[in-house]
Parts: C-alpha cells; sequence; structure tokens
C-alpha cells in the first residue's frame, strides 16, 4: 500500500521473511565493517574527514543499517525516505556529496549480495536498490 510522504506517494515493499531478517542481524556488523574498508579506498570520498573517516563511516552506516532494519521489519519505506531527505539537507554541510552518499549504498548494495545467502540477499537488496533509486533522483533534484 502506498503511503503519503513530503507531499508523493512512496511504494512500500513487502516486509522480508523472518529468516531474512535474522540472517541481516548475524550479518550486519560484518556489513558495515566491509562497507567501511571498501569506501576508505576510495581517497577522494573520504579524505575531507581527515583521520576521524573510519568512526564517521562507522557511526554512519551504522545509523543507515539500523533504520533498512525497521523499514524491513515494517515493510514501509517511510523511515528511509525520510532518512535520505535529511542526508540531503544535512550532509553536504560535512563535505559528503549526493554522489558519495550514492557510491556507499553501491558498495553497501555488494557487501550484502557477497556476505549473505543466496536465498535471504535479494528480500533485503530490495530495500537497498530502493535507497539507491531515491538517492539518484536527490542528485537529479
Amino acid at each position: 500500500m502506498p503511503t503519503e510522504t513530503s507531499g508523493k506517494q512512496e511504494k512500500e515493499l513487502p516486509m522480508i521473511s523472518k529468516e531474512a531478517l535474522t540472517s541481516f542481524q548475524e550479518n550486519k556488523q560484518k556489513i558495515i565493517k566491509e562497507t567501511v574498508n571498501r569506501s576508505l579506498k576510495r581517497q577522494e570520498e573520504v579524505e575531507h574527514h581527515g583521520q576521524k573517516a573510519r568512526e564517521i563511516l562507522i557511526a554512519g552506516l551504522g545509523f543507515m543499517t539500523q533504520n533498512l532494519e525497521v523499514a524491513m521489519t515494517l515493510g514501509e519505506v517511510t523511515f528511509l525516505h525520510d532518512q535520505l531527505n535529511w542526508a540531503r539537507d544535512r550532509l553536504p554541510h560535512d563535505g559528503v556529496s549526493m554522489e558519495h552518499l550514492l557510491s556507499r549504498f553501491q558498495i553497501y548494495r555488494d557487501v550484502v549480495k557477497e556476505t549473505m545467502s543466496r536465498k535471504h540477499s535479494p528480500e533485503v537488496i530490495k530495500y537497498i536498490d530502493w535507497m539507491i533509486e531515491h538517492q539518484q533522483k536527490n542528485i537529479e533534484k
């Protein structure tokens, strides 16, 4: 069922299975860690954070992961929509471009696909794909 969010309708996604959610929860720290490691290799995207780059990425990806988990549990993208709109307004003040954020989402997606089982990862990837699509729209604005 679509919901009205910020004047635009957003499609809802199906809640993920209990098994997929459990798999995600068991792997989320590994997913965050590997996403951070890969993101740090993109010097041009993180150098402005200086010595705190790892810490900042862990905090940001941890927050995103919490919101992703809530959205998947409820089958609602509202949490993700609100987070991405907040990021669009706030993160440029911290030197994080919307393209950098999109890059992190794409890395996160790759890590989920590699880390979780083929049986469970597609359920999670649907939500990440929604985030990537929404972020691409934010960039186009």
